[in-house]
């Protein structure tokens, strides 16, 4: 009877449940940006949309017998769609503070998780991505800046290996446990290993995603999946 009295009052709620908020979008929007990659834009919208919609929809499911078939289920409907806003807005909170803090000069991050990770790597590589997590890692979904993205080539390699050591000294000061991962067309594995990163420190690995699709940024070159973390996790 004791350890259910626990259960039902310091272990009714924990912190971390709060996280799942903005973590409902950060796990669906990487996959929007891969399936651009993967099938297009308009097919990538839909496919997003429908999923957001397939979430509210299951909210308001849930609220609907909450509120003891009181309310009628497009209210419940609109509440949910005000949550799920939200939930968004929360979402973009994180990024936009994240990104503020760190000054990264080539990469921006957005809120992500372990599941969109792990799904990612099975549907573009066929692959579980084996990490060494803590329970205070954050998972963080890694893109160019949007004005870099297609026109890195305008830059020179000692700029890009200088961005890449002034972003990975960023991202220590700012966090003790982070995974990032994201997806590019060409390899960054040269470049990460000049810039001075263990190549214990990241994963890469080739992409279903076809080398022509890789036009849209002027470039033809095989997509590649990658994933950097750091290199000591801590409870």
């Amino acid at each position: 009877m004791k350890l259910i009295g626990r259960h039902l009052t310091r272990g009714l709620i924990y912190l971390d449940f709060f996280r799942l908020i903005p973590a409902l979008v950060g796990t669906i929007t990487p996959f929007f940006w891969q399936l651009v990659n993967l099938y297009g834009t308009l097919p990538a919208v839909l496919i997003i949309f429908g999923a957001f919609q397939l979430i509210v929809v299951s909210l308001a499911a849930v609220i609907y017998p909450c509120l003891l078939f009181k309310v009628s289920f497009m209210k419940v409907y609109g509440l949910a769609v005000l949550l799920m806003a939200a939930a968004v807005l929360s979402w973009l909170f994180i990024n936009v503070s994240i990104n503020r803090r760190a000054g990264f000069k080539l990469f921006k991050l957005q809120f992500s998780t372990r599941t969109a990770l792990l799904l990612l790597g099975l549907m573009l590589g066929n692959r579980l991505v084996s990490l060494p997590v803590s329970p205070r890692t954050l998972f963080w979904d890694l893109h160019l800046k949007p004005h870099l993205a297609g026109r890195l080539k305008s830059k020179s390699r000692e700029e890009i290996i200088a961005a890449i050591q002034h972003d990975y000294q960023q991202a220590k000061n700012l966090m003790a446990n982070y995974v990032f991962f994201g997806c590019s067309p060409g390899s960054f594995k040269e470049l990460l290993l000049e810039a001075g990163l263990q190549e214990s420190q990241f994963v890469m690995m080739e992409t279903i995603i076809p080398s022509e699709h890789a036009r849209v940024f002027g470039i033809e070159r095989p997509f590649y999946f990658y994933v950097l973390y750091s290199g000591k996790q801590e409870d």
